[in-house]
């Protein structure tokens, strides 16, 4: 008899192509069995044919097709060990492309939380700080820490308002908590869209943007009678 089957391999065991093929190598060796007991009860003197003939004529057909089989049964065990080894390399394969994707859905997912936690600070920063240089010079301080201080390189994964809450007391500013609700601060009823910095916020009859102002024409004086003539 050929070696022993390939031991289950876990996830090829369930592949339709390997449960397959295993059912065809259990058939080659039940048919194996069946002309071994064929060729055995052929020699035995008892039950050979009558008439004089020689049992080596019955014999030798069933030995030559116990020898097939065999043969067969050992070349599609291997061709199974190849079948599971190839769909184990195919499983692996498709788990590394969905861990991989997995790991770039995490880091996008990281990337936007902390550009929420920058959007977030920033507009506490304005809601606290009146003045624009100063609102600036905080916001530089804010990218610095979140680019350079390694005390947030997990902020993407952290609880949202626990960083902010750090970043907040780091930056020296002082929230009203009492504004925070879910995962952002609420708005003020009836506030403007623009931020407090806004150049708009000043009203003005004229444009503020634009440094193209057209001037208005200089009235031209009348011509008198004497030039007319």
């Amino acid at each position: 008899m050929s070696n022993a089957a390939p031991q289950p391999q876990g996830l090829a065991d369930d592949d339709p192509s390997v449960v397959l093929a295993e059912s065809r190598i259990r058939m080659l060796r039940r048919l194996a069995e069946i002309g071994m007991e064929l060729a055995e009860r052929t020699l035995n003197t008892e039950a050979a044919p009558a008439k004089g003939r020689d049992p080596a004529e019955f014999y030798a057909p069933i030995s030559r097709a116990i020898r097939l089989t065999l043969a067969l049964e050992a070349k599609t065990d291997e061709e199974l060990r190849d079948l599971k080894a190839g769909v184990v390399r195919k499983r692996e394969k498709e788990k590394k492309r969905a861990a991989r994707r997995h790991e770039a859905a995490a880091a996008k997912e990281a990337q936007e939380r902390a550009v929420k936690v920058r959007e977030l600070v920033a507009e506490a920063a304005e809601f606290e700080i009146a003045d624009v240089y100063e609102f600036a010079q905080v916001y530089h301080a804010l990218r610095e820490r979140l680019d350079e201080d390694p005390a947030y390189d997990d902020c993407g994964v952290r609880p949202l308002r626990e960083t902010v809450e750090r970043l907040c007391k780091d930056l020296m500013l002082s929230p009203d908590w009492s504004r925070w609700e879910g995962e952002g601060w609420t708005r003020e009823e009836g506030a403007p869209k623009r931020h407090r910095y806004s150049i708009f916020n000043q009203p003005s009859a004229r444009a503020l943007l634009d440094d193209d102002i057209p001037e208005e024409p200089a009235a031209q004086p009348r011509p008198n009678a004497h030039q007319l003539e």
